[in-house]
């Protein structure tokens, strides 16, 4: 066959040079720091505006909630934006970036929706969500640090269409005609 040392160099060298060129897997920032990209649309406070999607197996995920604030306000988030403690916000380990989850704080009943624009929490907290400081505060959870909650993906309804209808059924070809 080949010998593996060559290839190896070859990796090495390559990974080497991308590394002493600058060449890095980066957001673009704007010459001019001090304009922020344009927001994106935010979600109606009606959960009645959107509906549930699957996420998976089950129709929601619960677990212990909590939330983050001024220590993290104004840094990058996972999703490249900057963090807004007192934007309807949320970091999720698995959900989508950029989607939209509703999570309702099982001990009141109270629900919000937050658009996901983050990663975490750490796997070793035991919780499934971390809110931003506002989402928080709208669901009660700003008092307590923690909570219960379902936390369910959702996404906008549009008025004019019913939800999507499932996939066609595909059978496999008949092969012995």
């Amino acid at each position: 066959m080949f010998e593996k040392s060559p290839v190896v160099f070859v990796l090495v060298v390559a990974g080497l040079w991308g590394y002493a060129t600058g060449v890095q897997a980066q957001a673009t920032t704007p010459a001019d720091s001090s304009t922020e990209a344009a927001e994106p649309s935010t979600p109606s406070a009606s959960a009645s505006d959107f509906w549930a999607t699957d996420l998976g197996s089950g129709s929601g995920q619960r677990g212990k909630a909590s939330w983050y604030g001024k220590r993290f306000h104004g840094r990058r988030t996972a999703s490249g934006e900057i963090f807004k403690m007192s934007a309807l916000t949320a970091a999720h380990r698995t959900l989508p970036l950029l989607s939209y989850a509703k999570v309702t704080l099982l001990s009141t009943g109270k629900s919000i929706i937050v658009r996901i624009n983050d990663r975490g929490p750490h796997i070793l907290t035991h919780r499934i969500i971390d809110l931003s400081q506002a989402a928080a505060a709208e669901i009660g959870l700003l008092d307590r640090g923690t909570g219960d909650v379902l936390v369910e993906r959702v996404v906008a309804r549009n008025d004019d269409e019913s939800p999507p209808p499932p996939p066609p059924l595909r059978l496999p070809p008949l092969w012995n005609r």
